[in-house]
């Protein structure tokens, strides 16, 4: 079966975001963020994960089940709503334009959908 140039697919859209996520966890640990204050709020919401829960929510872009599985959403909780728009909107700004392709939409609907999959917790 053969895609279209500019089909998108929701595997796509995960795989992208699997870069995106790992390219913030470098930025905001070499403080590459894009100002001071952005700096600061991306390194402050990052602290509240650790790397290895930053790949299971990774991981959650791209399937259903790791994240809770791995004992995450509790991390995620914690990390707050404030914090995770903060990342993802940081994603948003440094690293969307330069991944054609991907919406916006669809990041901020899975950062949504991956709160609502913690909340209950």
């Amino acid at each position: 079966m053969a895609l279209k140039a500019t089909t998108v697919t929701k595997s796509m859209v995960a795989a992208s975001f699997a870069i995106i996520v790992m390219a913030v966890l470098v930025s905001a640990a070499t403080s590459l963020a894009q100002s001071p204050e952005s700096d600061h709020l991306v390194n402050k919401c990052m602290a509240k994960l650790s790397s290895r829960c930053a790949m299971y929510v990774t991981a959650e872009m791209y399937s259903h089940g790791p994240l809770k599985q791995h004992g995450c959403c509790l991390e995620v909780y914690h990390m707050g709503r404030v914090c995770l728009n903060i990342v993802t909107k940081h994603v948003i700004q440094t690293f969307l334009p330069k991944l054609g392709g991907v919406r916006k939409q669809d990041i901020l609907e899975k950062s949504t959908q991956i709160w609502y999959l913690c909340v209950p917790v």
